[in-house]
Parts: C-alpha cells; structure tokens; sequence
C-alpha cells in the first residue's frame, strides 16, 4: 500500500506554536511504522505513511505533520528496553543522577512516564521510593510481570488526577525517549504542574536536533518520533503551560544516539536557573537554528550517506560476500527502507529481543533471528543498525570476536573493525 494509509491525519499547525509556516526540508519517502515488524502473512496489509520532516518558520520546532493512528504503532508493539544491556547501564545511572541531586528519599514518588518494560524504574535503588509507571502497550505487562505499579493509557491530564489523588505529588517525573512521541502535547504538559507540585522535577531526554544534524543521525527520524527536539521552541512552549526549564544538558549516549537532558519544574519552583540554559539557547541560535541553510545541508548530507552505504554494500555484493545485520531498532528500519534495501542483500539479522526473532523487518521483509542462530550462519559483514552501540558491541559481541565485520553507516559510512 502506497498511498497514505487510511486513518493517517496530517497537521496544518505547529504543535507547539500553532503558526501555519512550515517548510519541509527533509523526505524519506513512504514508509511503515519502524516498530511495526510484521509475520510473512502480514506484507499484502502492511500499511505505509509519509516520513516527512518540516521546520516551524515560527518558532523553530522541527516535526512530522503527518500523525500515524496510535493503534498502527502500539498494538503490536515489540521494543524491549531491557534487552540492551548498554541501555539498562545508561538508566541506571539517570536514576542515581536524580536521586543524589534532588536528595528523594523514602516515601518519595518516582513516576516515569512511557515506562516500556519498566527498565528505568528498576534504576532507582533507594529503597522505600514509591515507584510508578505510565505505559500504554502491551509492554506494560513486562513491567507489571516484575513487581510495578503500572498505568496502562497515554498520559494526559485526567490520569495526572488519578495518580494525585491515589499517591499524591511526584518528587521526580521523567519521559526518556517519549517526550517527542506526542502529538497532542500541549494536553501532555498540561498534567505536570499538578504532578510536580511545589518540589517535583520533570525530566526530559529525547535525540537533540543539533547532534542529528551535526552527525547526520537521519534515521533516528520515523513516525513515533514526531518532533526533534532543541531547546529553542521547548522553553516558550513550556512557560505557556505553567512550566519552567531550569537545567539542560548534553549526553553523549541515549536510547537512540546522542540526546539532550532537558530538567523543568513547576513555574516559581525551587530549583535555581542553571547558566545551561542560556548557553544552549546562545549556541543555537549561532548554529542558525531559525535560518534554513542548516536544514538544507542536512539534506544533501542525508542523501551523501545513503550513497556511501550502498557503495560500501555493492562493492561487498560483487565480491560474493555474505552480509546480515545486527541488531533491529526501530531506527535501523527508517535506514532499510530509505536504502531499498532487501533480503537479496541483508539475508537476516541478529536481535536478543525475543519478541521479534521470526518476524519480518516492515517494509524491507528481512528476517530477524536469534544472535545465537546468526553465529551459526556466520556472514563475513554485517550492517550495524545498532550503531550507537559500537563501541559497547566491539567489545563485547561474539560476533566480533569470531571475525566479523560491522559496516557502520552512521555518522560516516565505514567498515570497523
């Protein structure tokens, strides 16, 4: 299906200004859901929609117009946090950072907000925290499987009373790769002030436009990631709903890359206005993130990538190589389907979630197995679509150690080690 899927609904306005000036600089064609992996049966209904990037002339925000049903992206969602042990580290330190710098202790509410299989919860190791997630697929069950309290629904303000009234205020709430995923965020944020009350903080990590752009990091770009975020449009929005950013930082790892830590309190909070803010907003600006020179050369980046990476492939192709992939993020399937690539190039690949061994990716049909069964086919190269993780798999991945190759496509196309 190559026409806009039914029930696919395109945005006229900015979601954070409302301004109807948006220029799209940045098109990935039709594409399927990244977290949509299909069984064979399921190619001949397999839906796509426009992946399709647009920056707000108004205010800055960079963002998909066109909104996929929720349904189409959560119903059959199969993304496990916890079975990347580099992520499970990097969320264990996020919750000792939050615990030691706003001093919670027991008795303390600690709510994380699109919780998947509760990977950030089981961080904090104060003991006594009341520890609670928000969650709406069928995720959540792996999470309430390990002993939390979980909220299935999307965030909103009317489950913001709920939780008030069941436990009272939070003293840390935090939206680690979600904040970016809502259409309606303006509802969203509209919970937070009665959330945090007078002491709580709100923290955001999400991908950084300006690491995006400044690596190329395009395929971090698919439907559940509607916005892109920086904090130049973030910090007004922010204050039109009763909120306040008063500390933001940049980490070198995250769940899909490089992101930036956003950290907000109720307006008139306690908290003291780090000099950060200013800086980021001083930066941004001198990066241009208001002209569209940027945004055309990400463009032409983009397609620079796409044609390195497919060199690489072809050249390996002609010399009889066998190739597979290694590991299957949501991500690495905005890259498949922008390469065109297929099982004719990538015969499989490797993945430790189980839940998506013997599905199909969507859009480019590859099979995923089992890391054990790819060690036993043993291709010489293989597409790292888990790039983030190079480091931590160069070390650590059998496959590595029995001679493999990675071809590494981001942020420059290479072949490692």
């Amino acid at each position: 299906m190559t026409e806009r899927a039914a029930g696919c609904r395109k945005n006229r306005a900015c979601r954070y200004c409302g301004s109807g000036s948006l220029d799209c600089y940045l098109s990935l064609g039709d594409q399927p859901p990244s977290n949509s992996f299909i069984r064979a049966d399921q190619i001949a209904t397999e839906a796509r929609y426009p992946l399709d990037v647009y920056r707000c002339i108004g205010c800055g925000l960079s963002q998909l117009l066109d909104v996929v049903p929720a349904e189409a992206i959560f119903d059959d969602y199969v993304y496990l946090s916890s079975t990347s042990k580099a992520l499970v580290q990097h969320y264990g330190r996020l919750a000792d950072t939050i615990t030691s710098r706003f001093g919670l202790k027991a008795g303390d509410l600690v709510v994380d907000i699109g919780c998947n299989d509760g990977v950030l919860l089981k961080g904090y190791r104060l003991p006594g925290l009341v520890r609670l997630g928000v969650e709406p697929s069928k995720v959540a069950e792996v999470a309430m499987a390990a002993g939390f309290t979980v909220l299935r629904g999307f965030f909103s303000p009317a489950l913001t009373r709920q939780i008030v009234e069941r436990h009272g205020c939070a003293r840390a709430v935090t939206a680690t790769n979600v904040f970016a995923h809502v259409d309606a965020i303006g509802d969203f944020v509209d919970g937070l002030p009665m959330l945090l009350g007078e002491h709580g903080v709100f923290v955001i990590e999400a991908p950084y436009l300006l690491d995006m752009f400044e690596q190329t990091l395009f395929d971090t770009v698919y439907h559940e990631h509607l916005c892109y975020l920086s904090l130049t449009p973030m910090v007004p929005f922010l204050a039109r709903h009763g909120l306040d950013v008063f500390d933001v930082e940049r980490v070198p790892f995250g769940a899909s890359g490089p992101a930036i830590r956003v950290f907000v309190q109720r307006a008139g909070g306690r908290q003291p206005k780090g000099a950060a803010v200013a800086r980021t907003l001083e930066d941004e600006a001198r990066w241009g993130i208001r002209g569209p020179e940027q945004y055309r050369s990400f463009a032409k980046k983009v397609e620079m990538i796409r044609a390195g990476v497919l060199e690489i492939l072809e050249r390996l192709k002609g010399a009889k190589a066998r190739i597979g992939g290694y590991g299957a993020p949501a991500k690495g399937n905005t890259l498949l389907n922008y390469l065109g690539l297929t099982p004719s190039t990538i015969g499989y690949i490797a993945e430790t979630n189980a839940w998506k061994q013997g599905l199909l990716t969507p859009g480019s049909h590859i099979p995923i197995v089992s890391e054990e069964e790819f060690l036993k086919r043993m291709p010489e190269y293989a597409l790292l679509l888990s790039w983030n993780y190079l480091d931590f798999f160069l070390g650590q991945s059998d496959y590595i150690r029995k001679g493999g190759r990675f071809i590494v496509p981001m942020p420059l196309p290479r072949i490692a080690p």
